[in-house]
């Protein structure tokens, strides 16, 4: 059954305002248990996760609920379902493998020497931490309503190639919006929205959605967020507050910015292989399968 145009507008407004109220009350108890508890950073980043997580996913399940009624089309087996979990290491190891390769990248040109490796008692304690609470409060809301409820409503109007850079678009407004309520109510800014952090979070919003796509699951799409925020704290930017993983020397200061280039661009040039080679295999088993029939 077609989905009617209210009844279209009103989920992907739902959904999307979802997610950005959500960020914004996180952001507001961090805030107000910092000044009445006194929380440290840490206790606040617990409060952001927790609250982010309470709200959005509940929600946006229950509007998948309505989706699958209103359209009548329910997958056997539903792509956020616990059984298909493990998919999460499949997003994982997918941003992992991106950055080996910008690694070999950066050492074969000579931008970066001395690479060590850090024993994991220096740091596995706080990046364990980190990925509870990066999943709680970013990769696992964000991913069941942008990459999945929003693109399936999407989908319910537009082709996979339009619905793609429309969810690109609501994954960029929504830091935007919370900034703005943030300022509003006094609040510091969470984020400082600027061209180049534009471009960041679109090209990123993309290649979270060609995960989705080429895998088949939500959870690779929140196993590669986690990797890559990861990656970032605890490779690029050393640490994180705690020992990093790995350090090095960088020939040129801050040449190690290519890494999430690499992870994010390759990401995106080695998702649209995997489609295209999908698509092809596909699309002969189709012909072949006629050929039999007639």
């Amino acid at each position: 059954m077609k989905m009617k145009t209210m009844q279209w507008i009103r989920f992907m407004f739902a959904g999307w305002a979802t997610v950005v109220l959500g960020l914004f009350l996180a952001t507001c108890s961090a805030e107000v248990a910092e000044q009445v508890f006194g929380l440290p950073r840490m206790g606040q980043q617990w409060v952001q996760a927790i609250v982010m997580t309470a709200l959005v996913v509940p929600t946006i399940l229950y509007l998948y609920r309505y989706v699958y009624r209103i359209t009548g089309v329910k997958p056997k087996v539903l792509e956020y379902s616990w059984t298909n979990m493990y998919h999460l290491f499949t997003g994982m190891f997918f941003a992992i493998a991106l950055t080996a390769v910008g690694f070999i990248i950066l050492s074969a040109q000579g931008l970066i020497a001395n690479v060590q490796w850090h024993a994991p008692d220096q740091w596995f304690a706080a990046l364990f931490i980190n990925i509870i609470i990066a999943f709680l409060y970013e990769a696992f809301p964000e991913e069941l309503a942008l990459r999945g409820l929003l693109y399936d409503v999407l989908r319910h109007r537009f082709t996979a190639w339009l619905a793609v850079p429309l969810q690109m678009l609501l994954f960029v407004s929504v830091p935007i919006f919370v900034t703005q309520l943030q300022v509003l109510v006094g609040m510091a800014p969470g984020n400082i929205i600027n061209m180049g952090y534009v471009i960041t979070i679109i090209s990123f919003g993309f290649v979270l959605q060609l995960v989705r796509l080429w895998s088949g699951n939500i959870w690779a799409s929140m196993g590669f967020h986690i990797a890559y925020l990861e990656i970032m704290r605890f490779v690029v930017a050393k640490g994180y507050g705690a020992s990093p993983i790995l350090t090095y020397h960088e020939s040129v200061p801050g040449i190690i910015i290519i890494i999430p280039a690499v992870v994010i661009l390759g990401g995106g040039v080695a998702s649209l292989v995997i489609l295209g080679v999908k698509h092809l295999v596909q699309k002969r088993k189709m012909k072949r399968d006629a050929s039999l029939t007639n």
